[in-house]
């Protein structure tokens, strides 16, 4: 009875560890998109100015120069991986069903986002080239 009270402890053991990784994957999502949520002003590194990004926690929306709209869509975090990972798919606007794939890093009031075109593999390094850009946003005081 004991061997079989173990071989059930051994073998539920995964489960539960593989459920308490979830429920902090799942934590720790929750809190990078509150991070994530206000408006950012930024531009392309070596590239446009003006763009403005409006972060909720499901969902994004841009403008550039306050007066051409970029879209709007939802976005998915991968804090599992380094650099964390974040990918866009437009759901309204000029990039609706398009979907870019992206890593970032936020520190203090700077966002950096690195997005590849559509059908483009992700970005490995933080850099604006061939087909990706790289936006550095600075958070914006509410008001």
């Amino acid at each position: 009875m004991r061997l079989f009270i173990l071989a059930l402890a051994m073998a539920t053991a995964p489960l539960a560890l593989a459920a308490e990784r979830n429920a902090e994957a799942r934590k720790n999502d929750a809190e990078a998109r509150k991070n994530l949520v206000g408006t950012w002003k930024g531009r392309v590194d070596e590239g446009a100015t003006g763009h403005l990004l409006t972060f909720t926690t499901t969902g994004i929306s841009g403008t550039k120069d306050r007066k051409q709209y970029l879209g709007a869509g939802t976005f998915k975090l991968d804090l599992t991986q380094k650099p964390w990972r974040m990918d866009a798919t437009g759901t309204k606007g000029p990039q609706r069903g398009r979907k870019y794939l992206g890593i970032y890093s936020l520190e203090d009031d700077v966002l950096k986002w690195c997005v590849s075109l559509p059908g483009s593999e992700r970005p490995k390094e933080f850099a604006t080239k061939e087909s990706q850009f790289l936006l550095i946003l600075k958070r914006q005081k509410e008001e």
